[in-house]
């Protein structure tokens, strides 16, 4: 009985040469392209039962056919379940402060900073839960931790107090830090170095000196200050810079580069980021950029192209992932720091993994809504935060164009397709 092949649901014109009647097809599940012939096109574009012996093989070994009994979004679902499985370690975001010595305007707790910081009392209640579930499940893999805030460097004891009572527990853990930089001396990431924070430290820089202070509401000086701290600290700490673009920093951004590459000589990776709102509540409207801004921007600064692999998650949705609060209370995502009505529960009471089936968590119902999608393999349904809790849209069009920009922006002879994301490349 012949084998009998149809169009895959992930396959992507990318581009057309009419000159010489060639189609650029590519697949976002096997992230295979190739220039076919239009009549070959013709031959299998959205068609059920093909026969492998009237079309070039190579359309079967590259994923842009598939075997007529496939179920490409449960092959889908079964991979991001494997993927999610393999993940087996614990992760958890810390909340250190909502205190905070820089207010940017962009910030997605703009609303939540308040004088409040970890107690003592609530980080035992962290390193009990851990204990917990290390008794419950034999993890192959370290704990990784996140330090958040507010400024978490404000609250520098809890970070020495809880990382030393894991490693005195003898809880293997790797971990990274989300700062503004400005309390980062080369002492301080010393300390942090001894204390597991061997992972990232992000640290954003929003635009030159005047631009700086306006987003962060802070002074010019704090820019200076903080450009000097990274290159005291980035032979101590793996540092990744975050340009953040919007449209008030977005003509600082090649001069910046020029700044901290050529002047400081900064070896630390920099990365762009487009601001976009992350909560209705707290986005500054008028300080978003559009995606051909962004786009321009990321011309004007000779960025390379970024590479394109598939996804399975954000963080929220590992098994054994959890954000805790100040006061120990417990969320699924950083995002709904200090929004009452998503706790989940408090750290103290909380001894099993979070329920995540049929939450908008669930990775199953996620690829269900976007099965229509020819880039779910790639987006992995957007950020469950923004799609379902503050109601933005996904812009299904832009998000397609985003990832053929990626890999075709200007190019007619394309390169081999690497395996590896890289969609902030370093400059």
């Amino acid at each position: 009985m012949k084998s009998l092949y149809k169009y895959s649901k992930f396959n992507i014109v990318a581009d057309e040469d009419a000159d010489n009647n060639k189609i650029l097809l590519y697949n976002t599940y096997s992230l295979r392209y190739r220039w076919i012939d239009k009549f070959t096109f013709e031959d299998i574009n959205d068609k059920d039962n093909i026969d492998l012996g009237d079309v070039p093989v190579y359309l079967a070994e590259e994923g842009f056919i598939i075997p007529s009994d496939m179920d490409e979004i449960q092959r889908l679902k079964d991979d991001a379940k494997a993927h999610l499985e393999k993940a087996d370690f614990m992760f958890i975001s810390i909340f250190t402060t909502l205190a905070c010595n820089y207010r940017c305007v962009y910030c997605f707790e703009k609303n939540q900073l308040c004088n409040e910081f970890m107690t003592k009392e609530t980080a035992d209640d962290i390193i009990a839960f851990v204990k917990r579930r290390y008794s419950d499940h034999h993890f192959t893999m370290p704990l990784k931790i996140k330090w958040f805030g507010g400024e978490p460097l404000l609250n520098m004891e809890i970070i020495r107090y809880i990382s030393k009572e894991l490693h005195s527990n003898k809880i293997n853990f790797t971990a990274k830090l989300y700062t503004n930089g400005r309390l980062l001396t080369k002492e301080t990431a010393a300390k942090l170095k001894t204390l597991g924070v061997t992972d990232e430290v992000v640290i954003p820089i929003d635009g030159l000196a005047p631009t700086y202070a306006r987003l962060k509401n802070c002074k010019e000086e704090d820019f200076y200050r903080t450009i000097e701290n990274i290159k005291a600290c980035e032979d101590i700490l793996k540092i990744i810079i975050h340009i953040n673009v919007s449209e008030a920093s977005k003509n600082d951004v090649k001069p910046l580069l020029d700044l901290l590459r050529n002047e400081y000589k900064i070896k630390s990776k920099i990365t762009l980021i487009n601001v976009a709102p992350k909560n209705t509540n707290v986005s500054n409207e008028n300080n978003n950029i559009t995606y051909d801004e962004f786009q321009k921007t990321l011309d004007m600064s000779n960025r390379k192209n970024g590479l394109i692999t598939r996804k399975y998650y954000c963080e929220g949705r590992l098994n054994d992932y959890y954000v805790v609060g100040t006061k120990g209370e417990l969320y699924i995502c950083e995002h709904l720091i200090g929004q009452q009505k998503y706790i989940v529960e408090n750290i103290k009471n909380q001894s099993r993994q979070i329920n995540r089936a049929g939450t908008i968590w669930d990775n199953n119902r996620i690829i269900d809504d976007c099965k229509d999608c020819p880039i779910l393999p790639i987006c992995a349904g957007l950020c469950v935060t923004d799609r379902y809790i503050d109601n933005i849209d996904c812009q299904r069009e832009k998000r397609i164009r985003t990832c053929l920009d990626a890999l075709f922006r200007g190019h007619k002879v394309i390169r081999p397709l690497e395996s590896k994301l890289s969609v902030d490349d370093d400059f």
